[in-house]
């Protein structure tokens, strides 16, 4: 499993307790560890706990991928069912969502109806571009790629499931 630094890898023990956590909360879910794919959204702990914040108020309802990141890492391809374990940048694991709709987009030709699943603080195209940019830039360095107009990324819009954290 592929995280970017500066974030931790959860450990085998914690996707455990959590799942045993969600399925306490939610029987009917069956979770095992082997369900879940791990990812951090964030630029920092107190992004990433600002972010956790949105999705729970149902503000920031997806994430975005790039498919040179998922090619030269072997994670998985976004697809509609996957339940993606969001982890704080310890690696604790706290938040669990499905994702609802897989869509692609071109960095270049970003508009609104791309960004709308994302927060309100940065979802207009003026405020997410730049911020993107840099974000992106930040994991692609170590590949010796960067943001160009040209780059896709894919769109991954979710619910959330359960919250380790309330």
């Amino acid at each position: 499993m592929y995280l970017p630094s500066p974030a931790k890898t959860p450990s085998q023990k914690s996707l455990e307790d959590f799942c045993a956590a969600a399925n306490a909360a939610l029987p009917a879910l069956e979770l095992r560890p082997t369900d879940l794919e791990p990812r951090w959204i964030g630029l920092d702990a107190d992004s990433t706990r600002q972010i956790f914040d949105l999705i729970r108020a149902g503000d920031k309802r997806g994430t975005f991928t790039l498919p040179w990141i998922v090619e030269r890492t072997g994670s998985p391809t976004p697809k509609v069912g996957r339940q993606l374990v969001l982890v704080d940048m310890e690696g604790r694991p706290v938040l669990l969502t499905r994702v609802t709709r897989v869509d692609s987009a071109i960095f270049g030709k970003v508009e609104a109806h791309h960004t709308v699943i994302d927060g309100s603080p940065v979802r207009d195209p003026s405020v997410w571009v730049p911020l993107h940019t840099v974000y992106w830039n930040t994991h692609l360095a170590p590949f010796g790629l960067e943001v160009s107009p040209e780059m896709p990324f894919w769109i991954e819009e979710f619910v959330l499931v359960y919250d380790a954290g309330n």
